[in-house]
């Protein structure tokens, strides 16, 4: 028999130190070459728009402006995959959020080669804070306290952020990609932070990728995690967003200008709180994750690291002290935050639109003064 062209997906899970892995794995795509592997290069360092595609995801606001990822994302990296001689290694942890129909379509897309599947986890308690983080990028309006009521009023449904639980179920993923793809082709690496390179090692020795290629990024792109003040502040930006405006212009000026100059610094003010998450919500989070981490084991997939770990003392918990002011320091840093060649990315009919906005805006103000 001919020997199957052998495919490794890693699926996620959000928030286990997949961007690094992504960065790192961009970065050596000579000397994986080298060693018989191959990560397919597209738009970025991860393989996100086949992802979306393959779980019909819309990018942005669905009624304003979003855009559905057509079925030529996924056809891209496949004609990728299937052009190379070598061991194809592909990274979207949008992948995890496939339902049973999205993933029987991947399946077929890909039936015929050994696939491999290799999952990086973290417990859901840690979860929870940077999760309302990445939401409130994407414009939610619920604090993180009513953010939490809503999806804990109904683990396993949400309905303000519904992709929450259809990634965060981590036993019912799993158990899904077992089913289609076979309990021996997954594994899964219990990430651990305090010691980044235990990912690395650990995803080389999953893959077959000889040790020491994927390694620390050397340009590794700073992303850190919001204090609550900056958290407040984008909130705020969130409920007064203007409703006319649509998903091109919130990327621009909001996601890659505000937010990116504020996470993409060190600098923040010292006397800012971390986000506090209630001890109720640690709690039920973590009960939730006692029963994923019991179902993945039940499985008899391979598992690196501790899935039993449970340090959740670690994360800071409690209530915020409210915010009435932003300090004119950070109220100044995202506002410079606006990528200027990101214009030219921005479709004409909305930049025309925007600009048209903000010329009315001001010829009010002036003859208002008048």
């Amino acid at each position: 028999m001919a020997k199957l062209k052998k495919l490794i997906i890693h699926p996620g899970f959000h928030k286990t130190g997949t961007t690094a892995l992504q960065q790192a794995l961009s970065e050596v795509r000579r000397e994986l070459r080298a060693s018989g592997f191959s990560y397919p290069k597209l738009a970025g360092n991860a393989h996100h728009r086949a992802a979306w595609s393959i779980i019909e995801k819309t990018w942005g606001w669905s009624k304003r402006g979003g855009r559905l990822m057509a079925p030529v994302e996924w056809q891209k990296l496949e004609r990728k995959i299937t052009s190379s001689k070598n061991i194809s290694v592909i990274s979207s942890e949008f992948f995890s959020q496939a339902n049973d129909e999205q993933l029987a379509n991947l399946a077929g897309k890909i039936k015929g080669m050994d696939v491999e599947v290799i999952f990086t986890w973290r417990p859901l308690p840690f979860m929870l804070a940077s999760s309302y983080q990445q939401y409130l990028k994407y414009g939610v309006k619920l604090s993180y306290t009513k953010w939490l009521d809503s999806i804990f009023k109904t683990p396993g449904e949400s309905r303000y952020t519904p992709s929450f639980w259809l990634r965060n179920l981590h036993g019912d993923v799993v158990s899904r990609w077992a089913e289609v793809f076979g309990v021996e082709n997954i594994s899964l690496i219990a990430v651990d932070e305090s010691n980044p390179n235990f990912l690395y090692n650990s995803f080389s020795e999953l893959a077959g990728i000889p040790s020491g290629i994927i390694r620390e990024p050397v340009h590794k792109e700073m992303n850190r995690s919001l204090t609550f003040n900056e958290s407040a502040l984008l909130l705020e930006i969130n409920r007064t967003y203007p409703k006319d405006l649509n998903w091109d212009s919130y990327e621009l000026f909001i996601r890659r200008g505000n937010v990116r100059a504020l996470t993409g610094s060190n600098i923040f003010e010292t006397s800012d709180e971390k986000i506090f998450t209630p001890e109720w919500a640690v709690a039920k989070a973590a009960e939730i994750n006692s029963k994923s981490v019991e179902q993945i084991k039940s499985l008899g997939i391979k598992i690196i690291g501790d899935i039993d770990r449970n340090d959740f003392s670690k994360i800071p918990t409690g209530v915020n002290s409210p915010v009435t002011t932003i300090s004119i320091a950070t109220a100044a840093r995202a506002m410079v935050g606006v990528d200027m060649h990101l214009f030219a990315r921005m479709p004409g009919k909305t930049l025309s639109k925007e600009l048209f906005r903000r010329l009315k805006k001001k010829v009010k103000r002036r003859l208002r003064f008048k």
